[in-house]
């Protein structure tokens, strides 16, 4: 980096000073003294001034370097080279004029040096001089630096927002393409005698360049699939950020394990900068093999297969197995990248559940497709259209076939400042969705669904709130396949109740489900040592047929939290007054959101 020319008006008698060696001088050591690892070390006592000026002058002075037996005749070299730095320290913060008393004293087993310290006026700024001039005066990232406040007339000189501010303009002229730039005027000037300072920053920022072809280097791809994740075409103005974005995108799209973006400035034609881009893919094909355990469907396994690139038009699919006591199940997904390979794909599915509780069994074979949206304001959006069949039971008379075409809309969308144990974040998705008997469906229906959960931290702890709702529009509940109906309790409902053992009853108490929903719950958790927390809870709400037999049933308990390498792991102890269990013991595992 070229170094400024920096001059100073002296006061007489007064030597000239150079702005950027009092910054070096008074950035050295910055990491403060550094004792050593065994014995006593030499120490430095500072009184008067303010903290940060103290700070400043112990972190630009490191007596630790000598030895405590130095020899006397070194002491005056000492206090000489300390005095020095402890003045550029002063200076680089504004105060040209102050007056040190050094005093060397011995202890028994090394050495002290006492400084005190009457820091006099500061130099204040006078005038901040930024002019910007070329192709890039009108530039909104420069227009940014003309209205910085970081410094500003009447302010205490400090040399460090001087070097800042300077840096920040060269760096914005590379970002911005602006490769000719040069900042010829490059002034700090000291008025010693009047104590104040002028800024004087001026750039010329010469054309800007532009970026010129992208050429991709990979075998895995089509080139014109590829180009569909360039966020930007050949000729518009060069920006750091776009290349940045690029990458990104390459990171992103799943099918890369390296990605390496060059400009090659040296190869510019004219005022255009070409693209390299050097790509290692992953490998072909994926596979993974999990297990897990809840209270809800016992233990469980899962096996996945993927093939990450099928054909050079970037398609991919995944099989899945999973099995359990409860649920057990595999489908099979063929994904489609649409015009924004990022953002938009088609996916054509086909599914297999067979799924047996205390109140209700099913099987159900679906096939159908969705488009899924990844909107630019956060938004997820998919569109579906699926065909199920269904043989269920629910309850000892309640059985039957069911055959549905369900087009469906959901819109979707998580923040969260950690994927896994969040301390800030929230998780929302909304369905629509129905049937017509006319069009190929056993019977007519319409359902909505919501629901939400919210992370918040409170001093060491957070609060986890979780809300879920449905609402069913059907001649008759019994109409709709148990795949459709709502149930509550459970490790993931109401705990205190069993899995699906909230809701409405037949004349033999069986939980048969029901056409609406209303469950939430309110949680704290608190941190205890380590990665264990403790956690306190309410969860309510119920399954109804009709909004007015609605009476929220409860459950509360307490809990431990695990942050285990694989992911937050939850034992629960939960009671509901109105569950067939006095305390019921709940476990899961996953992410809170």
């Amino acid at each position: 980096m070229t170094r400024p020319s920096t001059l100073f008006m002296p006061r007489p008698s007064r030597p000239r000073l150079d702005a950027v060696a009092l910054v070096l001088l008074a950035l050295l050591g910055i990491a403060g003294p550094a004792g050593a690892e065994n014995g006593p070390t030499p120490g430095l006592q500072i009184e008067g001034g303010s903290d940060v000026q103290r700070e400043n002058i112990g972190n630009s002075i490191n007596l630790a370097r000598h030895p405590c037996d130095l020899q006397g005749f070194r002491e005056r070299r000492v206090l000489r080279n300390t005095e020095e730095r402890a003045r550029n320290a002063l200076r680089a913060i504004g105060f040209y004029d102050a007056e040190l008393e050094l005093g060397f004293e011995r202890r028994e087993d090394c050495w002290d040096i006492h400084i005190t310290l009457d820091p006099g006026p500061p130099t204040t700024i006078e005038q901040v001089d930024v002019q910007i001039t070329g192709e890039g005066a009108d530039d909104l990232g420069f227009e940014a630096v003309r209205s910085q406040t970081e410094i500003g007339e009447g302010d205490t000189l400090r040399h460090d927002r001087y070097e800042a501010l300077r840096n920040r303009m060269t760096r914005i002229a590379s970002d911005r393409g602006y490769f000719d730039a040069d900042l010829h005027t490059r002034r700090l000037e000291v008025d010693r005698e009047n104590r104040t300072a002028t800024i004087r920053l001026h750039m010329d920022t010469g054309d800007r360049y532009r970026v010129g072809q992208v050429r991709i280097d990979q075998d895995i791809l089509s080139d014109d699939f590829l180009q569909r994740m360039v966020p930007f075409e050949a000729g518009d103005p060069y920006s750091s950020a776009q290349i940045i974005a690029l990458q990104r995108n390459l990171n992103d799209s799943g099918y890369f394990g390296g990605v390496r973006v060059r400009p090659q400035r040296d190869a510019a034609e004219g005022l255009q900068v070409p693209i390299l881009v050097e790509l290692e893919p992953r490998k072909r094909h994926s596979y993974e093999a999990g297990i897990g355990y809840s209270t809800d469907i016992g233990p469980r396994i899962r096996l996945r297969y993927e093939h990450r690139y099928a054909n050079a038009r970037g398609h991919r699919y995944q099989a899945e197995i999973e099995a359990s006591p409860v649920r057990s199940g595999i489908g099979y997904n063929y994904e489609i990248p649409l015009r924004d390979p990022l953002r938009e794909r088609l996916n054509l599915f086909t599914t297999y559940r067979t799924e047996e509780t205390d109140t209700q069994a099913s099987d159900r074979f679906q096939i159908g497709a969705s488009r899924i949206l990844q909107r630019r304001s956060g938004w997820q959006t998919t569109e579906g259209l699926r065909y199920e069949y269904e043989d269920f039971t629910a309850g000892e008379k309640d059985n039957g076939r069911s055959r549905l075409l369900i087009p469906s809309y959901r819109i979707s969308r998580m923040d969260a400042d950690d994927p896994m144990t969040p301390r800030r974040g929230y998780r929302f998705e909304a369905t629509v969705q129905g049937a017509r008997e006319e069009i190929l469906s056993s019977t007519a229906f319409a359902q909505v669904l919501a629901s939400g959960k919210l992370v918040r931290g409170i001093g060491p702890g957070r609060v986890l709130a979780r809300a879920d709702a449905g609402f069913t529009d059907v001649d008759s509940v019994h109409d709709l396949p148990s795949s459709l109906r709502f149930y509550a309790g459970g490790d993931a409902s109401i705990r205190g109740y069993g899995y699906q053992r909230v809701g409405p009853r037949n004349e033999h108490d069986e939980v048969t489900g029901g056409r609406h929903k209303v469950v939430g719950s309110l949680e704290y958790e608190h941190p205890v040592v380590g990665n264990w927390s403790a956690a306190a809870f309410v969860d309510a709400g119920n399954v109804v047929n009709e909004w007015d037999e609605f009476d929220p049933v409860y459950g509360l308990g307490i809990g431990v939290r695990w942050r285990s390498p694989v992911g937050p792991i939850r034992v629960d102890l939960a009671h509901g007054p109105d569950s067939e269990d006095d305390v019921r013991i709940h476990f899961s595992m996953g992410p809170d959101l």
